[in-house]
Parts: C-alpha cells; sequence; structure tokens
C-alpha cells in the first residue's frame, strides 16, 4: 500500500484575476464616463507632457553633445577645487598660442625704460585684495590676517600675483646699477634673499601646477632646439584680472587697516 500523502488545495487565481480585471474595467469606466470634451482634454493632455519629456530630453542630449566637441577633455583630466577661492568663479579656459619670442615689442621685456617699469607696476596693481569674514573662514585654514577698521573685511593676496611680482623683483636684479645705484652692503644681502625667495617660490608653483603642454623640436645648427611658443590651455587671464581690480586694496594708505595689538 503506498505511504499516505497530504495534499495541499491549490488556490485558483481566478479571484485574484477577477478583482483586477474589477479595477481596470472601473477604471475604463471612469473615464468613459467623462463628457467627450474632457475625454479630449485628458488626452491632448497627456500627449503635450509626453512631448515636452521628450523635447527636454532631446535638448538635455544636444546641448552635452555640443559641449563635449567644444571643450573635449580626458577622463579623469578634470581639475579638482581642493582649495577653495572666490577667484574660482572668475575662471574660464581658453586655448591660446604663447609665444615666448622677445625680439617683438613687448613691453614687459628688454632694458630698463619708463614703459617697462609702467608695465610690471600695472599687471601686479591688485596683488592685494579685499575678501569677506566667510571667504576668509573657507580658505584660511585657521590663520588670521589683517583687518579692515570699517569691519568691511580682511586682506589677501592671490598666488599669480605674487608669482608676477617675483618676476619684476627678478628683472630688477638683472639691473642692480640702474635700479639700486646707492645699494649698501646690507642692501645686496636683502635683495639676494628676496631673490631667492622668488627662485624658491617658482619651483614650488611649476612643480605644484604640474603643466603637461607639450612643445616640439626643431634643427638648428645641428642642435635639437625647443620652439619658443607651444599652444596650451589658459586662465581667461582679462576675466580673472577684472574679477581681481574689483577688490584691489591701496596698499599706500595703511590707516584703514587694524594695527597690530
Amino acid at each position: 500500500m503506498a505511504p499516505s500523502q497530504t495534499y495541499q488545495r491549490v488556490h485558483s487565481t481566478e479571484k485574484e484575476n477577477d478583482d483586477f480585471s474589477e479595477t481596470e474595467e472601473a477604471s475604463n469606466a471612469t473615464i468613459s464616463s467623462l463628457p467627450q470634451k474632457y475625454r479630449r482634454l485628458f488626452t491632448y493632455t497627456i500627449i503635450v507632457i509626453l512631448l515636452i519629456i521628450s523635447n527636454l530630453a532631446f535638448a538635455g542630449l544636444w546641448i552635452q553633445t555640443r559641449s563635449s566637441r567644444e571643450h573635449p577633455e580626458a577622463p579623469g583630466c578634470v581639475r579638482p577645487q581642493l582649495i577653495y577661492s572666490p577667484a574660482t568663479s572668475a575662471i574660464r579656459y581658453e586655448k591660446k598660442r604663447l609665444w615666448r619670442d622677445i625680439d617683438g615689442p613687448n613691453p614687459f621685456t628688454g632694458k630698463p625704460r619708463p614703459e617697462l617699469d609702467q608695465a610690471w607696476r600695472d599687471i601686479i596693481a591688485p596683488i592685494t585684495i579685499k575678501v569677506s569674514a566667510d571667504e576668509l573662514a573657507r580658505f584660511s585654514e585657521g590663520d588670521s590676517t589683517i583687518s579692515f577698521k570699517d569691519g568691511s573685511g580682511y586682506i589677501a593676496e592671490m598666488g599669480v600675483y605674487h608669482e608676477l611680482h617675483c618676476v619684476k623683483r627678478v628683472r630688477r636684479y638683472l639691473h642692480l646699477v640702474y635700479y639700486y645705484p646707492n645699494m649698501t652692503g646690507a642692501d645686496r644681502v636683502r635683495e639676494d634673499t628676496h631673490i631667492d625667495h622668488c627662485l624658491e617660490y617658482w619651483r614650488q608653483s611649476a612643480m605644484c601646477r604640474g603643466d603637461t603642454t607639450l612643445g616640439t623640436f626643431f634643427w638648428r645648427d645641428g642642435v635639437p632646439t625647443s620652439r619658443v611658443y607651444t599652444d596650451n590651455g589658459c586662465v581667461d587671464w582679462y576675466k580673472l584680472d577684472h574679477w581681481a581690480r574689483q577688490r584691489k586694496v591701496d596698499m599706500a594708505d595703511y590707516s584703514q587697516f587694524v594695527e597690530d595689538e
């Protein structure tokens, strides 16, 4: 005799199917019970919504494709913003060919003359700028700085202008007799120290940026020689410089600052 077995009754899903059918029929009945003009309005509304969604999706895809074509970037090469600076809002990039040829007319190169001195004074004019208390708190890592007596903010400097200041200082060092005709021994020691500081500032800045721009070579008198130009991805200098000049501080007037206690 075969061992007894317990059989479980398999419940039919007919009730669930009936419930679903009833729900679907009720939904259809609700829509069909609407007046014809409202049913037509409902249909038009659904179509319009679908058209808007599809158009937005197409526009987003088009913008993304155009941007990638105009500004191609290698994956993972976007520079992260590890340090806050309010000047970041003024940063825009452009492709630019940089020429280092000093033979042509250039107010920043050549022998000392009034035009050169004025050009260097102008380019580093916004070396000191005003920042707010909130901006200071975001970049200073707890370091203090000098504040304005009127409570309007604090002073700070952007690295790029400090670098330009160092370029100017080294240029003057190349012409000590012209710029320092009465230099004493103590003056020379102080100037030597300043130049050493500037050279170290450049070294660290160059290694920090790690410019990967590539240049090419040509033969000149049998010697491989690098060209005086390269194609670079540059900051839009005029936009950044304009931003800095809006915050420029006149450092000739110390009376505007809270004095050191």
